[in-house]
Parts: structure tokens; sequence; C-alpha cells
């Protein structure tokens, strides 16, 4: 199975890595991506774990469904992977807008995840975020998700990510992804991003929960995202130095160690 249908005609693509018989986890990937920004990740935890991957709504290869979004359908989204896949718990990793559905998961659906861990996210919209992304919908309107590659990558990787050569790969990969994601995905999810509004809950998530961000990004910066983790009891907080927003791909080998020793 490389496809969960939600209706008779728009689905889900997945992609499936593991063993079945060993602990799930499910991984989300963040806006303008696919399912494959988590190819370090699956490869590293694939021994040990069954992994199950999908491109969100509108992203990668799954249906480009006309929007508006919200985090609710989303959410739903992976309840619905889960149960035709027959998962009954899994681990769950998502990174930004990936992330951003972590939090609602283990608040709306705690009881069908163990541990659960948001990179790269903020909780609420503030005003100016909402603004911007009302500019970023104009570009996509007139321009196509071509015109946002720039801006994304600038966003994605620090300077000195970009600026070596040696990473030339994983930025024209992330290029491809952003260019191959549908216009109404891409505006679909940016309405879902300017309605989030969990920082005033988060405090009621009872799931292990890691938050994970980077230093430089400045989409989640660091500092929200250390308050979120202290509004969040129980719950843990690590920051990857040097690294912008989409540090699994810059810094895949810390990542994955953190990602390991919080599974456990």
């Amino acid at each position: 199975m490389d496809k969960i249908y939600l209706d008779d005609k728009n689905f889900l693509k997945i992609k499936i890595d593991g063993d079945t018989s060993k602990p799930k986890i499910i991984f989300s990937n963040s806006l303008g991506s696919d399912l494959s920004m988590w190819d370090p990740q699956a490869e590293f935890l694939k021994n040990d774990y069954h992994i199950v991957r999908y491109d969100k709504r509108g992203h990668g290869e799954s249906s480009p469904i006309e929007g508006p979004y919200s985090f609710n359908m989303l959410e739903n989204d992976v309840i619905k992977i889960m149960d035709e896949l027959s998962i009954d718990k899994a681990h769950f990793i998502g990174l930004s807008m990936g992330g951003m559905t972590s939090i609602g998961l283990a608040l709306k659906h705690s009881h069908r995840f163990n541990k659960l861990i948001c990179c790269a996210a903020r909780a609420d919209m503030p005003p100016p975020a909402i603004e911007a992304w009302d500019q970023r919908i104009a570009v996509v309107k007139e321009k196509g998700t071509l015109g946002v590659v720039d801006g994304s990558l600038e966003r994605w990787f620090s300077d000195e990510f970009r600026s070596n050569n040696e990473n030339i790969e994983t930025i024209n990969k992330a290029s491809e992804m952003i260019k191959n994601t549908s216009t109404a995905g891409y505006i679909g999810s940016c309405e879902a991003i300017k309605k989030l509004d969990y920082l005033k809950e988060i405090g009621k998530i009872k799931n292990k929960f890691l938050f994970i961000s980077g230093e430089t990004d400045v989409g989640a910066p660091a500092l929200a995202m250390e308050e979120m983790h202290h509004l969040t009891s129980g719950s843990q907080y690590k920051c990857l130095p040097k690294v912008a927003h989409v540090f699994n791909l810059e810094n895949p080998s810390e990542t994955n160690a953190i990602i390991q020793e919080f599974l456990g």
C-alpha cells in the first residue's frame, strides 16, 4: 500500500520502511516539502522501528486538494493513516508544519501516541507573522511555488550551509521539493498556519514530548520554542547550534542522535 484514500478521489501518498513488528514512528513533513525530507532519519532508524512517512495533503505525490486547510483536518489525516494501517499507537515526529501538527495530536488524540517530537515550530501565530503569510500567499497566487523557492531556502538553511558547495545536492533537493508542491497545497496550508493557536493550551499536553529548535531559525525562533517547553510540564528541549529551520537535513547526524536518545 502506498496510498491512503481520504475520499473517492483524494489520497495521501505514504512510504513505509522497517519491520512491521517494531515500534511505530510517523514522520510529518514541513510546508513546501515532501516525505523524502526525512530520508536521513528513516535510513538511520529503519532497523529499529517501523517507519511511516506521508506527503501531507497538497504536497509531494498526494492529491492537490483545494484549501483552505485547518490543523484539525491535518491531524485527522494522521489518524486516518493510522486507522487504515491498523496502527493503534505510534511515536510522532514533525518539523515546522509537521511540528505544529504534533502539538494538536498531543492535545486531541493523546491516547494514540507514545512520544512526540516537535521540531522547528511555533504554537501560535502573532499578527505580524499572519501578515507575512498573507504576503506569501499573494506571491504563490501570482507566481506559483516557484516564487517562494529562494526565500524558503534562505529560511531553511543557515548562510554557512548554503554557501558551502559540498551541500549543493541537499539545496537542489530542497529546491525541487518546494517547486513540486501544488499551489493549492501550499496556499491551503498557509491558511491553516495563519489560524494556529495552540500556545494557550500547550500546558495540557500529557505525553512525553520533546521540542527541538535550530539556533539560527527565524521562522520558529529558539527562544519561542524554549518558552513552549517551559509551558509544557515534563517536556524536554534541545537546541542545535549554528543551524536554521530544516536542521534535520542541515545536521542529520546530531538530529538522529537526539531522536534516538529521546525515543530510547
